[in-house]
């Protein structure tokens, strides 16, 4: 619990200092959730590879991935399974079944219950988490900048050398 405190702290910090766009916050927390939701494997390396190559915020994605991986594991039983089967009901069969017996695309193992319950849920979910991220980041950046910027405490406590070893663990720098 300690280091997912620990971590959050540290994806704020960072995220509140980085000079990036509200888009790039919004679209890496959107596809983190995608890659939390997800079960470990090829389908998830490969959301990794797209948070890596496409520009996104990398820090707001890791948080997503965190944040929705702890969601998936209370939710595969009760949501993301079922979903999957009825998703893969709904399906035509000819593409499914080509994309599962092809040599490359079935190690993403879109056939699975859980992977195909994932992405359906997700598919649900990304628009308004790639909204509200967006608009949050957006509204509440320059106001907790300016906030933590003209705190006394913050500047009292950064001279104290237990809280400069605090700001070590906690913002590693």
């Amino acid at each position: 619990m300690w280091i997912t405190i620990i971590q959050f702290t540290r994806w704020l910090y960072r995220t509140l200092n980085a000079d990036v766009r509200p888009w790039q916050v919004g679209l890496g927390f959107t596809l983190g959730a995608l890659a939390g939701l997800l079960p470990p494997g090829l389908a998830m390396l490969c959301v990794f590879v797209a948070l890596i190559l496409v520009n996104v915020h990398f820090g707001s994605a890791m948080f997503s991935f965190g944040l929705f991986r702890l969601l998936a594991w209370a939710l595969q039983l009760p949501l993301i399974r079922p979903l999957g089967a009825w998703a893969l009901e709904l399906a035509p069969r000819g593409p499914l079944i080509a994309a599962a017996q092809s040599p490359v695309l079935s190690w993403l193992r879109l056939d699975y219950h859980d992977v195909a319950g994932a992405i359906a849920l997700w598919l649900v979910l990304c628009l308004p988490l790639f909204i509200g991220s967006t608009f949050l980041w957006a509204r509440f950046k320059p106001a907790l900048e300016k906030r933590w910027k003209s705190s006394k405490l913050l500047k009292w406590l950064s001279k104290v050398w237990l809280f400069k070893g605090l700001k070590y663990v906690f913002i590693g720098s």
